[in-house]
């Protein structure tokens, strides 16, 4: 009898669900069998490399109600950046904090049928594309498993391809402890470490790209089990550890975090620094060049992929307005004021409380810090080249007078007396011209904000900036037409990885040498931003009323430099749950935005005749006024329940409280 593998004629397709292929005495037409794809190196490459189109990337193709691969993937509103508050938009909140039942075991089958059939064609191979090709399939086994702990804690070990006519108790396997599946994924990617060389071609993983995943990996750990006690869950998956770790882990996983990010900096990456001289623009060419050295593991899209291949996206059409920028579709995603600020406060009140005024609207930014200006887009930035290019136009509205504070406008309430409709005018659904002592003048910018709210013009002020793509031109900016590519692993992040577990280890050893070793990875990020450099004190500030849980001032700026560098590219919505903080951080939060008015009785002009303008900035809730809630249930997302019913063994189901 000979066991074959299915691979249709036109490309590889791998065999799915918890069940074996078919034994059959032949092999039927189109299909090849174990010896033909694992009995030479060409033929496990390819095996290898249909495991990556299936790898849990949380990219600009994903959707966290409806997975990795769905049908509608242009809708890239409704991301991890909108539910973790980065962001707001017409899809927005913390539906998809339940998540979307991801199980995917019978990818895993696929990477154990590698595992276990490789070593019997080793004699087949060299050493390295033998070693290549092994590491790989850990690396592979790991990533997928990671992409389960931390949404679910603890889930099944399945390191052997299941035999489908064994008994059934052997094949309803139970739930692993959180920490077992921890400790598994480091072993996988220890051996992934070991096996591979420090290079690989472009999207492919390599030692590096191991150790990336491991300190990204027992990062999380290490704060599960550092802080996973205060959210204080109940239940019965609490107290059999399926999820949860418990606290005298923490050093443990907090110095594989440290061991793996140090060696990924003694690899060949170095932080992207081609257009050193301009660290605005060289932070936002970061994100689009196929050829960066800060590029660990990326992904790669192409226009000519097949459809269903989801090897493009639609980014810079769901974030730039049409048709000033986009020729498709219209933007829903912007940024909210609270993390724009979390650069540092924008310069809109002086030291008496009163707006400032500006005559450009320029004027905001000019000295703000480039990777701050490189990340978001704020009224009167440019965008294109020559002919087509075009400002952000954002403006609120006009007030005929504002002698006052800022204060005075509460927030942008309509019952406030300064926001009364005699004197703050604002447009309806489409734009309109205020007549003032006989000059028409525009109520709103083109691009926002409206009365009512209106897709395609944005309800905080800003724009998103980071991935957008400046090269390409208007008319080819629609839907399905983006090809930057998604940044798996950046230095940066490692930069931050170790950064964090150091401080971490300081804290549990009270080392003051290595809590300081933590700011000489934050001053390169920093430095490589054009931000001012933190100075670390011994003395911080005592925060842990804060969370209700120990933390200093140090720890606090580590991770809140870490937003600021990754803003956008989903990680906060994870690192509030490591650090359990989403139920403060979205307990009744409400996004702020900026919005830019025009004072009227101000107006000047010149001795030509130019119009001298008057703006002024005032914070205010967002127009829609929609409120994030995070319930500590969510910490964990619940066992999917098609599983528990085949399955009773996955029970208990995840914790309540």
């Amino acid at each position: 009898m000979k066991k074959s593998i299915a691979i249709a004629i036109i490309g590889l397709f791998l065999c799915s669900g918890m069940q074996s292929c078919k034994k059959m005495d032949l092999d039927p037409l189109g299909v090849l069998g174990e010896d033909a794809l694992f009995g030479n190196e060409a033929g496990a490459r390819k095996y290898v490399a249909g495991m990556y189109s299936y790898l849990p990337i949380e990219d600009f193709v994903y959707h966290p109600e409806r997975g990795f691969r769905w049908d509608n993937y242009w809708q890239n509103s409704e991301t991890l950046a909108a539910m973790s508050g980065e962001m707001t938009g017409q899809f927005w909140g913390v539906a998809g904090a339940q998540g979307f039942g991801y199980w995917p075991y019978d990818r895993i089958r696929n990477v154990n049928t590698l595992i276990a059939g490789l070593p019997k064609y080793k004699a087949n191979y060299t050493e390295q594309g033998y070693n290549q090709i092994f590491g790989e399939a850990h690396f592979l086994r790991a990533f997928y498993y990671f992409a389960l702990v931390k949404r679910y804690g603890g889930v099944p070990i399945i390191k052997d391809v299941q035999d489908p006519t064994a008994d059934k108790e052997q094949l309803l396997v139970s739930r692993n402890k959180e920490s077992e599946v921890y400790h598994f994924i480091n072993e996988d990617l220890q051996v992934a470490i070991s096996m591979m060389s420090g290079s690989s071609e472009r999207g492919r993983a390599n030692k590096y790209v191991a150790a990336a995943l491991l300190s990204r990996a027992m990062l999380y750990a290490g704060s599960i089990a550092k802080y996973s006690s205060y959210s204080n869950l109940s239940g019965d998956a609490t107290d059999k550890q399926l999820v949860g770790i418990k606290k005298e882990e923490a050093e443990w996983f907090f110095k594989q975090a440290y061991d793996a990010a140090t060696t990924v900096l003694a690899g060949p990456y170095s932080l992207y620094n081609k257009n050193a001289q301009d660290k605005e623009l060289n932070y936002v060419n970061l994100f689009l060049d196929l050829d960066s050295p800060e590029d660990i593991l990326i992904k790669e899209y192409s226009l000519t992929a097949p459809h269903n291949n989801r090897l493009k996206h639609s980014y810079d059409a769901t974030h730039l307005p049409n048709p000033t920028f986009s020729s498709d579709n219209e933007s829903a995603a912007y940024p909210v004021l609270n993390v724009v600020e979390l650069f540092g406060e924008l310069p809109i009140t002086d030291a008496g409380g009163k707006p400032v005024r500006y005559t450009d609207r320029k004027q905001l930014y000019a000295d703000l810090e480039p990777r701050q200006r490189a990340t978001f887009y704020f009224s009167g930035m440019e965008l294109r080249e020559g002919a087509e290019r075009r400002s952000f136009d954002i403006q609120r509205g006009l007030y005929k007078t504002f002698p006052g504070k800022a204060a005075d406008a509460q927030m942008g309430a309509g019952t406030a007396a300064i926001n009364s409709e005699s004197n703050r005018i604002l447009a309806g659904p489409k734009n309109s011209l205020f007549d003032y002592n006989g000059t028409k003048i525009n109520i709103t910018g083109e691009h926002g904000m409206w009365k009512d709210g209106h897709a395609n013009n944005t309800r905080t002020g800003f724009y998103i900036r980071k991935y957008i793509n400046y090269k390409m031109s208007t008319k080819d900016v629609k839907l399905y037409n983006s090809t930057q590519p998604w940044k798996v692993f950046r230095l940066a992040e490692i930069l931050l990885n170790k950064a964090e577990a150091a401080y971490e280890l300081g804290l549990i050893k009270n080392d003051e040498a290595l809590k300081q070793e933590a700011f000489q990875y934050i001053a390169q990020i920093r430095n490589r931003a054009g931000a001012k450099p933190y100075l670390y004190t011994a003395a911080s500030a005592n925060l842990s009323g804060k969370y209700g849980y120990p933390l200093d001032g140090n720890l606090q700026f580590i991770r809140e430099e870490r937003e600021r560098e990754l803003c956008f590219e989903n990680h906060h919505w994870w690192d509030m749950r490591r650090w359990r903080i989403a139920d403060v951080e979205l307990n009744n939060f409400v996004p702020n935005s900026l919005m830019p008015y025009l004072v009227l009785d101000e107006l000047k002009y010149a001795p030509g005749g130019e119009r001298i303008n008057s703006f002024i900035f005032i914070r205010e809730k967002e127009p829609w006024n929609k409120t994030f809630n995070f319930e500590k249930k969510w910490y964990y997302e619940p066992i999917p329940g098609g599983e528990l019913n085949k399955n009773p063994n996955l029970y208990p189901q995840n914790p309540i409280y």
